[in-house]
């Protein structure tokens, strides 16, 4: 199973509701609606929780750097080989094109991160 994080930055002035109702209500149903052409298996998006004291609480406990992300994507496949295939047809590609000119309605491409990777399941 092939996975991708992006750690997403939102746009300079964007706030964190816009960033994330933009994300939550029109790139969320996107991706769905290019789920099959894209051959994605499951996507997930994790927001950042409003919880102040809560969040530095958590970085103070472990000496870690304040978080700097308005949101993590999680996307699977069943292979990196199937990942790729999926973007060979002019279906696909067509997709992978209105995904990333949305994302760049409202992600900050040049502050954020993406890598891909395998998941170990320690705690099923």
């Amino acid at each position: 199973m092939l996975k991708l994080t992006m750690c997403s930055r939102r746009l300079p002035g964007l706030s964190r509701e816009q960033f994330d109702q933009h994300w939550r209500d029109r790139h969320g149903p996107l991706v769905r609606s290019h789920q099959a052409v894209l051959r994605i298996r499951r996507y997930v998006q994790t927001s950042p929780l409003a919880e102040p004291a809560a969040q530095e609480s958590l970085r103070a406990s472990r000496g870690m750097i304040a978080v700097d992300f308005d949101g993590l994507a999680e996307l699977w496949w069943d292979s990196l080989e199937d990942h790729a295939a999926a973007r060979t047809t002019a279906e696909g590609a067509a997709a992978l094109r209105q995904l990333i000119e949305d994302e760049r309605s409202f992600v900050d491409l040049s502050r954020s991160l993406a890598w891909y990777g395998a998941e170990r399941q320690i705690v099923p």
